[in-house]
C-alpha cells in the first residue's frame, strides 16, 4: 500500500507545495518565517535569493495554499524540509521516502512497546495496515509521521522512569508539531515529589524551545504569521467547536456583548476544556506507568475531538497509540473521516451547507455515541468489580 501511494498523485491535498518551498527557502539561508509566498510572488522587498528560487521552483510557489500567510511549521520540521530539498530539490517522491523512514522507525518502536507491555504483536496491524494513515501520509504527503517516533520514544522512556530523557524526546517532538506539548504534564507528574528533577526538566523545556523558536520570534508574530493565523482563525470540519459557537452567540447577546465575539469565546472555551481534561487525566486515580499510553490516547483524542480543525491527517496522531491501546470508538474515525473530502465536491457547487450541516455530523456523532457506550460499560464494570 505504501509503495503504491508513494508514486501516486496526491488526492485533493496541496500542503506539500509549502513543504517543498520551505525546504528551498531554508537551504538558501533565508529565515522561512520571514516572508510569505505572496511576498515572493509580488517581489515585495524579499531577498534576491528567494526571487531566484521562485524561478527554479517550477510552479511550486504558485500552488501554495493560503499564500498570504507565512509558514506555520516548527523549526525541526523545517530542517527535514531542507534535508528533502538537499537530496532532490522540489521532489515529492523524495519527500515521501523520508516520511517512510520515520514510518519504519515508528513501526520498530511500536513493536518494542508491545513486547514491553506483553501485548500481541498482531496489534501492529492497527498502525501498519491503517488506510487513513497510508492515504494521508503516503498519498497526500502530510508530515505528521515525523513526530511519531519522538512521542513513542518519550512514552517508552517515561514508562521506564527516565523522565528527563522522556521530556527531551517530547520537546523535540514539539519542534516538529506542537501537539506533544499536551502530554508534558502527564510525563512530568511523577516529578512533583522530586523538585530538583522537575526544575531540571522545566529548565530543559524552556532552553530548548526558547532556542528552537528564536527564528519565529525574529520574524515577528503579526496577523501574517502562520502561528497567529492558525490560532485565531483556522476552522474546518469541526463538530464540538461548531456547537460551542452556536451556544456562544446567544450567550453573548444575553450578556449584552456583540455576537461577533462568539468565535473568540468558543476558542477560549475549547482551551479551557482541554486544560481541565489534561488536569483530570493527569491527576485522576493512582499514577501507574502502564497507564501512560491509555492516558496519552485519552488526552490527544479529546484535543482532536474538540478542536476547531479536525482534518483527517490530524487523526493519524492517535493511530500509533491505538496500536497499543485499541478502542473501537476511536478506531471508527479512521473509517468515517475520509468523508471530509466531500467538501471539495459540495463547496464548488454551492452546497457547503450540506457539508457543515450533514456530513460533519455523520463523521462524528457515531464516534461520540460509541464513546459514551464504552464509558458507560466501563462504569458498570468498575461498579460490579
Amino acid at each position: 500500500m505504501r509503495a503504491l501511494m508513494i508514486v501516486s498523485v496526491p488526492i485533493l491535498e496541496d500542503d506539500y507545495f509549502r513543504y517543498l518551498w520551505d525546504g528551498g527557502v531554508t537551504v538558501s539561508g533565508v529565515n522561512p518565517y520571514s516572508y510569505s509566498p505572496e511576498n515572493v510572488l509580488d517581489d515585495n522587498g524579499v531577498p534576491e535569493k528567494l526571487t531566484e528560487l521562485s524561478g527554479k521552483a517550477g510552479g511550486i510557489i504558485e500552488n501554495i495554499n493560503n499564500p498570504s500567510v507565512r509558514t506555520i511549521y516548527p523549526p525541526i520540521t523545517q530542517s527535514v524540509f531542507a534535508l528533502s530539498y538537499m537530496a532532490d530539490p522540489f521532489n515529492l517522491i523524495t519527500w515521501k521516502i523520508i516520511l517512510l523512514v520515520f514510518d519504519f522507525i515508528t513501526l520498530a518502536l511500536l513493536f518494542y512497546a508491545l513486547r514491553a507491555n506483553n501485548l500481541p504483536s498482531s496489534y501492529l496491524m492497527i498502525y501498519w495496515w491503517n488506510p487513513l494513515l497510508v492515504k494521508e501520509i503516503f498519498n497526500s504527503g502530510h508530515l505528521d509521521v515525523l513526530v511519531f517516533p519522538f512521542v513513542l520514544a518519550g512514552l517508552i522512556l517515561a514508562s521506564q522512569n527516565r523522565r528527563i530523557r522522556s521530556t527531551l524526546s517530547l520537546v523535540i517532538g514539539i519542534g516538529i508539531k506542537l501537539w506533544p506539548a499536551f502530554l508534558l504534564p502527564l510525563i512530568l507528574r511523577p516529578l512533583l515529589t522530586q523538585p530538583r528533577r522537575l526544575a531540571a526538566a522545566l529548565l530543559l523545556i524552556a532552553i530548548i524551545l526558547g532556542g528552537l523558536f528564536v527564528p519565529v520570534h525574529m520574524s515577528g508574530l503579526d496577523q501574517s504569521s502562520g502561528f497567529i493565523a492558525y490560532g485565531e482563525r483556522w476552522q474546518n470540519n469541526d463538530s464540538v467547536f461548531r456547537g460551542l459557537i452556536l451556544v456562544s452567540g446567544p450567550a453573548l447577546d444575553a450578556l449584552g456583548y456583540g455576537a461577533d465575539h462568539k468565535y473568540a469565546l468558543a476558542r477560549v472555551l475549547v482551551a479551557s476544556l482541554i486544560a481541565l481534561w489534561i488536569v483530570f487525566i493527569t491527576f485522576s486515580a493512582r499514577f501507574k506507568n502502564e497507564d501512560l499510553y491509555k492516558k496519552s490516547l485519552f488526552i490527544i483524542a479529546f484535543v482532536f475531538l474538540v478542536s476547531p480543525t479536525q482534518f483527517p491527517w490530524y487523526y493519524t496522531w492517535l493511530v500509533p497509540l491505538l496500536a497499543i491501546v485499541p478502542r473501537f470508538s476511536l478506531l471508527l474515525p479512521t473509517l468515517l473521516l475520509p468523508l471530509y473530502y466531500l467538501r471539495y465536491y459540495l463547496e464548488p457547487i454551492g452546497r457547503i451547507d450540506v457539508f457543515t450541516d450533514v456530513v460533519v455530523w455523520v463523521e462524528f456523532v457515531p464516534v461520540w455515541i460509541l464513546i459514551l457506550i464504552e464509558w458507560r460499560r466501563s462504569l458498570v464494570s468498575a461498579h460490579s468489580s
